[in-house]
């Protein structure tokens, strides 16, 4: 009885993503989910309590993969010399790493970032945003510290929509479906524009502070 009630969770499922995929979580209806499993909307709720939490299910995997990523990455960043060659190679292989993530996961990010509004999870972009820039911050404040020029300072905005533009070429490269050659082209070019931003604003930065 038990794998019979597993097989059904895993039909609400599989419909579900189909349902949630085409119109996102705001539009999409348990109704049109049962009729796709072939079962009654009252049937679905003996599974979930709620569309939210049928979305939440859904989810679940790839929120866990991306925290499990988060800590990798913050364990490499962790063990890696800085000012070092090593930190370039390091950041480079995070943007691959993370963009060869989008390649494997598309379809449950393209749900994440573009169609959870409504739900409990339509604030997931703004937590990816906050934690880039939280690293995109803290590179920047080790970058001047190796300079020897004390504390940095830069507008929290700022730091903002450069963590946003980040998020917003992930999404494009998620709803645009792009190969797995173009993400590595997108990857390389991501990686060569923000780290030649980054010099332009510890170079612009310094000067400032010397000219005070």
């Amino acid at each position: 009885m038990q794998v019979l009630k597993d097989d059904v969770r895993s039909e609400i499922l599989r419909q579900a993503r189909r349902e949630f995929l085409e119109k996102g979580f705001r539009l999409a209806s348990l109704r049109e989910i049962a009729g796709r499993a072939g079962m009654t909307a009252g049937n679905i709720y003996r599974y979930f309590k709620s569309k939210d939490e049928l979305f939440r299910e859904l989810l679940a995997p790839i929120i866990g993969n991306i925290e499990m990523m988060k800590l990798n990455l913050r364990k490499h960043d962790q063990e890696t010399p800085k000012g070092s060659g090593a930190e370039v190679d390091e950041h480079k292989a995070m943007i691959v790493a993370v963009y060869g993530f989008i390649m494997k996961y598309r379809e449950d990010l393209k749900l994440l970032l573009t169609g959870a509004g409504g739900s409990s999870l339509e604030g997931f972009k703004e937590e990816l945003i906050r934690w880039y820039g939280e690293i995109y911050m803290k590179a920047l404040q080790e970058a001047w510290q190796i300079m020897g020029e004390g504390d940095f300072k830069i507008n929290a905005r700022t730091v903002y929509l450069i963590s946003q533009s980040v998020a917003d070429s992930l999404i494009e490269a998620i709803v645009n479906e792009y190969s797995l050659q173009e993400v590595i082209a997108v990857a390389e070019e991501m990686q060569s524009f923000f780290e030649g931003g980054t010099q332009h604003i510890l170079k612009a930065k310094l000067i400032s502070k010397k000219t005070e």
